[in-house]
């Protein structure tokens, strides 16, 4: 049937840039269904359908659901419009937040990867750090088969690459000083990350790292293992300034697997809060 006052599927959709399928989807959905289908089983929709269709498409880019659209459709209330551009607001803020946040993260990314090759190697530091939370793993035995000690990691990571959105995070290990230090071989070690509300940690084991003076200390370390040479240095600066350990050892990897497949190119920030002994 050919008649100006009305549209075929193909000439309405064409009107919009969409498939006849799309078309037949809301018909099946209730959302919009045409006027009439005659005795041969021809679709027809009135002009003024355009109008309606013009509504869902415009909606469906703002990403409104099919369920608050139809439910719009049959009332047309103001207010119920109001409330659906109000969400959408609220949503748009909260993107922007994290694109904001996304934004700010790569551009410390790309700070910190230029300043690497400027980081003083070998030197002995004394700075003072502030008190941070951090969520401990527990501890992890070297007797354990590596895999149970790669379990025990990831599963202390989880929350981080589980959750919906990127999310930064400080990563690091934590050894007791003494047998860090002064033993042949470390027993054991913690995996720690940065608090972060964001994360779903249930039940975390929290520590906190306490505000004060630190010997830090950036350096090569194979597979995460610093060079007995700088250790026995670290030792030797703490006994010439009476110093000593207060706590235990917290090692940041500052260039790994990441941004290099060599680990002869491995970098550590190796950090140990000191005190004065007079």
């Amino acid at each position: 049937m050919k008649d100006s006052r009305y549209f075929t599927p193909a000439e309405l959709a064409k009107l919009f840039g969409i498939s006849k399928q799309l078309l037949l989807y809301y018909d099946k959905n209730d959302i919009f269904s045409p006027e009439f289908v005659d005795e041969n089983g021809y679709r027809f929709y009135v002009l003024s359908q355009y109008f309606t269709l013009q509504i869902i498409i415009s909606l469906r880019k703002l990403d409104v659901s099919l369920k608050e659209i139809k439910a719009y459709l049959k009332s047309k209330d103001i207010n119920l419009l109001k409330n659906i551009y109000r969400n959408k607001q609220q949503e748009y803020k909260k993107q922007i937040e994290e694109l904001l946040y996304l934004e700010k993260t790569m551009q410390q990314k790309i700070s910190f990867l230029n300043n690497i090759a400027n980081l003083p190697l070998n030197q002995i530091l004394l700075e003072i750090q502030e008190e941070e939370c951090l969520y401990f793993s527990e501890a992890i035995s070297i007797k354990k088969p590596i895999k149970q000690r790669m379990n025990i990691l990831a599963n202390h990571m989880l929350p981080v690459f589980s959750h919906e959105s990127f999310q930064e995070y400080l990563m690091g290990f934590h050894y007791d000083s003494k047998e860090y230090f002064y033993e042949d071989r470390i027993t054991q070690y913690n995996v720690f990350i940065s608090a972060n509300s964001k994360l779903n940690y249930k039940n975390p084991i929290k520590f906190i790292k306490e505000k004060g003076l630190y010997l830090c200390v950036y350096c090569n370390a194979q597979y995460g293992v610093v060079d007995t040479q700088i250790k026995e240095r670290i030792v030797k600066f703490i006994k010439q300034n009476n110093l000593r350990f207060h706590g235990g050892i917290y090692l940041f990897p500052l260039r790994n697997f990441w941004s290099t497949s060599k680990p002869k190119e491995e970098l550590v920030k190796l950090c140990l809060r000191v005190e004065y002994t007079d």
